[in-house]
């Protein structure tokens, strides 16, 4: 029987643009709380002299994935020292993993009133303004990274991904080949790709190049459940259960399992 066209379900996920929706917050509440909750002097404290363990705290947070604690750290150092850039830079990717976009863009926005045109701190502030929802501002400031020829893969990829926001796909496409050229197999950018050309109804493609991603010890959970769900809306029922067993319970498995096996029967007349 004909298979309809099934549409992308929308809950695919891209990966690297961390965040969720929020506005900007000039007061930065969230990490002042943080830093009273925490005991983290500030400037001007007569603790401060503490900066050697906060910076090593910051580091150590920021490896094990702590984003909030590494956030709140990075922050302290920033009060203290507005123009340094790394401590700049590492606070803003911590809030925007930690779901603090807003608070990214601000601090981005005040370091580039004393680094202007700084190509690091527009990919950033790209980035967080992709994790915000703000697409359009977003794509000027990776549109300057870019232009700039940087050498970091993320830059493309984040880049791809905005432009994919926008429906500009074949655009999207050269971005992340860029991003490959730059880190080739890189499974973050794969499954970026992946899912940009299954928007495009290149479903094979698509799975191809998640199979490629998947193949790579770096790859996530995400990266393999989005090979999963394309699978499935192949046909490819028992390829889907066997990714989506190998990560999740077997409650959440079964659940899944169910939905596949709804989506080849909605895709048939």
């Amino acid at each position: 029987m004909r298979k309809k066209p099934v549409i992308l379900p929308v809950f695919f996920v891209t990966v690297l643009l961390a965040g969720c929706s929020s506005k900007p917050d000039a007061t930065n509440t969230l990490m002042e709380n943080q830093m009273a909750n925490q005991k983290i002097p500030k400037p001007g404290d007569d603790a401060f002299s503490l900066k050697p363990y906060l910076q090593e705290a910051a580091i150590k947070s920021s490896s094990n994935q702590e984003y909030l604690e590494a956030a709140t750290y990075w922050y302290a150092l920033h009060q203290e020292n507005p123009s340094d850039l790394n401590i700049a830079l590492q606070c803003a990717s911590n809030m925007r993993f930690a779901n603090s976009p807003g608070d990214a863009v601000n601090v981005i926005s005040n370091t580039l009133k004393i680094h202007p045109g700084n190509v690091l701190l527009h990919a950033e502030r790209g980035k967080a303004y992709a994790a915000l929802g703000n697409i359009e501002m977003a794509l000027e400031d990776i549109n300057i990274a870019s232009a700039a020829s940087t050498a970091d893969w993320s830059v493309h990829s984040a880049h791809g991904v905005i432009l994919d926001r926008l429906g500009r796909h074949g655009e999207a496409e050269q971005a992340y080949k860029k991003a490959l050229t730059l880190s080739p197999d890189n499974p973050k950018v794969l499954n970026n790709l992946a899912l940009s050309l299954a928007l495009t109804g290149r479903h094979d493609e698509a799975v191809a190049t998640l199979q490629r991603a998947v193949q790579n010890p770096n790859a996530n959970m995400q990266v393999r459940q989005n090979l999963s769900l394309l699978l499935a809306m192949k046909g490819d029922i028992k390829g889907a259960g066997q990714l989506s067993q190998a990560d999740l319970p077997n409650a959440m498995a079964q659940n899944n399992m169910n939905y596949f096996a709804g989506l080849t029967q909605s895709a048939v007349e």
